[in-house]
């Protein structure tokens, strides 16, 4: 009876112990994350000389990625589907400004892309030039994926060329 009341014991402090040791909810990744959310949000009420907001909101699963057209070129009207091929120049930036994505010609759909970026590509037509701020759900998430730290706003720069 002893052993097992003594096996007990130490399987709790185990456990609890490992619970504690576990947590991603360090001081400097709160930190991180509340830096990324007030960064959106800063942006999110970004007014234009005109008074009118200078992002457009996409809303998708509860969170907000938003997006400006930087420049146009064309007068085309059309909108990729979420299973268009797009072909575009893009780059990635952190809001720090430090790049995880150099700039590169890429053919793909809004559907294999982040959700955020999917959802802003289908508005947008050829010639366009955009900057697009994706909050870290509608992204990659708040676990670290690929060099990406998790809970990371990414900045998009690209330029829709085409359609396939």
């Amino acid at each position: 009876m002893k052993r097992s009341i003594y096996a007990v014991a130490c399987l709790m402090m185990v456990l609890l112990a490992g619970f504690t040791a576990c947590g991603d909810d360090d001081d400097s990744n709160v930190a991180y994350f509340e830096k990324n959310r007030d960064y959106i949000r800063e942006k999110k009420a970004l007014k234009g000389d005109n008074g009118e907001l200078l992002y457009k909101q996409v809303v998708l699963g509860g969170d907000t990625a938003l997006y400006r057209v930087l420049s146009k070129e064309g007068e085309e009207t059309q909108c990729p589907t979420a299973q268009t091929s797009v072909t575009m120049t893009l780059k990635g930036d952190f809001i720090s400004g430090q790049n995880f994505q150099k700039e590169m010609t890429m053919t793909l759909t809004p559907a294999s892309v982040v959700p955020g970026l999917g959802a802003i590509l289908l508005n947008n037509t050829i010639g366009e030039r955009v900057e697009a701020i994706i909050p870290a759900y509608l992204g990659y998430g708040y676990s670290d994926y690929r060099g990406i730290p998790g809970g990371s706003t990414l900045i998009f720069t690209y330029t829709v060329e085409k359609f396939n």
